[in-house]
């Protein structure tokens, strides 16, 4: 009896240790490696474009950290003979341009993405089984809140940073008693809570930050085609910033603003057109994600519109995004499904 309980136990390890990828371990293992890639190639050229050695310091650590999650997701995917992307690398960049941003836009650029990073990593972990993927996400979210933190303190010290705006609350509990504290079109709207501020101000701010983005890459796309997404991907941009501004100010509470410039006047390209492509069809998918939780939060009805409006605005420019993509051969297809029908039409040896 005791032979058979040990003999079980180590068949239930190895089951345990042989378990294959999951359908979500796969594709986000996927989403790491070319995610870090292209931000690998953008941090590079920051890197050769800085007179900052403190700010400089601070991004080689970051190129550091996107190489080894590039490297262990590779492995895991290796191992396993499974797809490994083939993502974006130095033929993607031309270290050799003068700096496309400035500054200012280095510092809230990277502050950005480290939020994402904590966003995406926390999601890929939750998605997660297997023992060495859920080891490899967790660290990836730890050395990222650990970067993050870090990150702040610096902005926070230049006084760069930019606060949420800071209210007065009620004192007291309560309870809603009336159907109006969803009304936002007709008679009188109750005051904003808490969290669609946080919603409509960090709405402003990633939008800043990815029309700067959109502007820089108009200014030094080769193709007309991509310059002309690039600069409708600006203007949007600028219409969502002045819609959360907007809601903003009828409360009169602050709109977060920055001072300085973001883009330079450069029209030499340091990215190849793939690349910042690539870049903003993957911030549109983040974005779609942060106004569908804004907008599930948002519990007065002229905001979860709004949202609802801007989600679908922001999704045509994203299929667009992907078919100038594909049109140019450069859209790498995610892992997907054998399609057994494909299978079915091979000849029978």
């Amino acid at each position: 009896m005791e032979m058979q309980t040990v003999k079980s136990s180590c068949a239930a390890q190895e089951i345990h240790h042989n378990a294959p990828l999951t359908s979500s371990e796969i594709a986000r293992l996927w989403q790491v490696n070319v995610f870090y890639s292209m931000l690998r190639c953008v941090f590079k050229h920051f890197s050769n474009t800085l007179p900052d050695q403190d700010l400089r310091l601070n991004i080689d650590e970051a190129i550091s950290m996107f190489e080894t999650r590039i490297n262990q997701a590779s492995e895991i995917l290796r191992k396993e003979g499974r797809l490994i992307p083939k993502g974006f690398a130095d033929q993607d960049l031309d270290l050799e341009t003068p700096r496309l941003f400035t500054d200012l836009y280095y510092y809230h650029y990277i502050l950005n993405k480290a939020r994402i990073g904590l966003q995406l990593g926390s999601m890929n972990l939750a998605h997660s089984v297997r023992a060495d993927v859920r080891d490899f996400h967790t660290e990836s979210v730890a050395s990222t809140m650990r970067y993050y933190n870090r990150f702040s303190e610096i902005m926070l010290e230049k006084g760069i940073y930019i606060r949420p705006p800071v209210t007065n609350t009620s004192k007291e509990a309560d309870v809603v008693e009336r159907q109006d504290f969803l009304r936002g079109f007709l008679g009188e709207r109750r005051p904003l809570l808490e969290v669609e501020i946080d919603n409509l101000f960090f709405g402003v701010e990633n939008n800043e930050i990815g029309e700067a983005l959109a502007a820089g890459f108009q200014q030094v796309a080769r193709s007309e085609q991509v310059r002309a997404y690039m600069a409708r991907g600006a203007g949007i941009a600028r219409k969502h910033v002045n819609t959360f501004s907007k809601a903003l100010q009828k409360e009169n509470l602050p709109v977060p603003t920055h001072y300085g410039e973001f883009v330079t006047d450069s029209t030499i390209p340091p990215f190849s057109d793939r690349l910042m492509m690539q870049h903003v069809v993957v911030l549109i998918g983040i974005s779609i994600g942060n106004y569908a939780a804004a907008m599930a939060s948002s519990l007065r009805h002229d905001l979860s519109v709004n949202y609802l409006r801007l989600i679908g605005e922001v999704a045509h420019y994203g299929e667009d995004g992907i078919n100038i993509m594909i049109e140019n051969g450069w859209f790498e297809e995610p892992p997907r499904k054998t399609d057994r029908r494909d299978l079915a039409k091979e000849p029978v040896h």
